[in-house]
């Protein structure tokens, strides 16, 4: 296994940060049943000490900072009704270099719409609303020659993460991201071969060019994760799935989020890539592997957190998107368009977003409208706001007698 940065925390080290992780002002509030809730979900995240920090996941802003503790308060107050966009993802970009076989993000205006001040304005405004972890994806944020400033925009409040492909990244850029505050870089790998990546991505050389931005990002000591979205024929043949886990531990990857195929975007049409019953179970067993494997990376699949057994969906509820229009969708999968943050403010639309969002589901918000929202046809992503409205009608995404069981454990009761 190659040589991760940072050292993984197991047995009583991993209890004993834990316990000063959890010595929140929100925490002191909870009952020892909540309290015991809180850790159902985060005992399945290891622990690494990267130069005194304690990183969990790419959700989940290192221990000790500012953006931690607003974490652990947003975490707790959405545990128990109150919706807030902990997370928030901007695209900051729709251009890329790429064409890849699963992009969500097909379809829509090639021009950025949103200029640096309205950039930054938006991020101000998220974090005012409780965010403590912003994403920069895209497109290819790489692409902005701003990118730097957009980073340095974002206070201590929240943790500035991004995902990328790496293309074209220097040495130098990637020492101009950390001076800017970048925390966690998050590289796009399918597979651990360039014929079935490269494919997939639809240019050819892109393997070889992330592997050199992990190794580059290491070398300046990040906390380093990966992308990895498998086809399901790669799930389906267990044993060549599992070897990627290996590969990216032969890397020395630290974290790894393993999203399966959304039905959004360019798989709007493709409805035979959602995997099965069978292959979430396979899903589940990786992750599984993963955890209680020394040295292999901390990884975050969606299938297993963000199924019914833990806290489910939270599009709308605790996670919200912005494209690079300036479109404001419950997650960057749900090709819904709640309002354009150019025309109103961000504290305006998320109080709109959660009127219907009041709560976490149990499935996929993205592949449950699926179907209605491949009928309407649209020549343009997201949604118009009209036609948004009525899949929002059609499907309502919250439904009070069926919550996740991490929500049950902490007394949830929506606003």
């Amino acid at each position: 296994m190659g040589k991760i940065n940072g050292k993984q925390l197991y047995g009583l080290r991993a209890l004993a940060v834990s316990l000063k992780m959890m010595k929140n002002e929100a925490m002191k509030t909870l009952t020892l049943k909540q309290k015991l809730g809180m850790n159902y979900v985060s005992k399945e995240s290891k622990l690494t000490n990267l130069d005194g920090k304690i990183f969990s996941n790419t959700f989940t802003p290192y221990f000790p900072s500012l953006a931690h503790e607003r974490f652990l308060t947003s975490a707790v107050s959405t545990a128990l009704g109150t919706p807030s966009p902990v997370v928030c993802n901007f695209a900051v970009t729709s251009r890329c270099i790429c064409n890849c076989w699963h992009c969500s993000f097909s379809d829509r205006d090639k021009k950025d719409g949103m200029s640096l001040g309205q950039l930054k304005q938006s991020i101000s405004e998220v974090q005012d609303l409780g965010a403590s972890v912003i994403g920069l994806t895209g497109g290819e944020p790489l692409l902005r020659d701003d990118l730097e400033e957009i980073i340095a925009s974002i206070d201590s409040r929240s943790m500035p993460i991004m995902f990328t492909t790496g293309y074209k990244l220097t040495i130098e850029r990637v020492r101009a991201l950390k001076k800017a505050g970048l925390v966690i870089p998050v590289l796009s790998l399918d597979h651990y071969t360039a014929e079935v990546h490269d494919k997939g991505r639809g240019v050819k050389g892109i393997f070889e060019g992330t592997l050199k931005a992990i190794e580059m990002f290491k070398s300046e000591g990040f906390y380093v994760a990966v992308s990895f979205v498998p086809t399901k024929s790669l799930v389906d043949d267990k044993k060549d799935f599992f070897k990627t886990l290996d590969f990216f531990a032969d890397l020395g990857v630290n974290d790894m989020r393993l999203t399966s195929p959304i039905l959004s975007g360019k798989l709007t049409s493709r409805p035979e890539e959602k995997l099965n019953k069978e292959n979430i179970e396979t899903i589940f067993e990786f992750q599984k592997k993963a955890k209680k494997t020394k040295g292999y990376p901390n990884v975050f699949a969606y299938d297993f957190f963000e199924s019914r057994k833990y806290y489910g969906c939270g599009a709308g509820y605790n996670y919200l998107f912005i494209d690079s229009q300036g479109n404001a969708s419950p997650c960057d999968f749900t090709m819904l368009n709640i309002g354009n943050v150019k025309e109103q403010p961000v504290s305006s639309i998320w109080k709109k977003m959660t009127m219907s969002f009041r709560g976490p589901g149990c499935n996929c918000y993205a592949n449950t409208i699926h179907d209605t929202v491949s009928e309407k046809k649209s020549n343009t992503w997201p949604l118009p706001m009209d036609l948004s409205d009525e899949v929002l009608q059609k499907h309502p995404p919250f439904n009070p007698d069926n919550i996740p069981v991490f929500y049950k454990k902490m007394g949830f009761k929506p606003k």
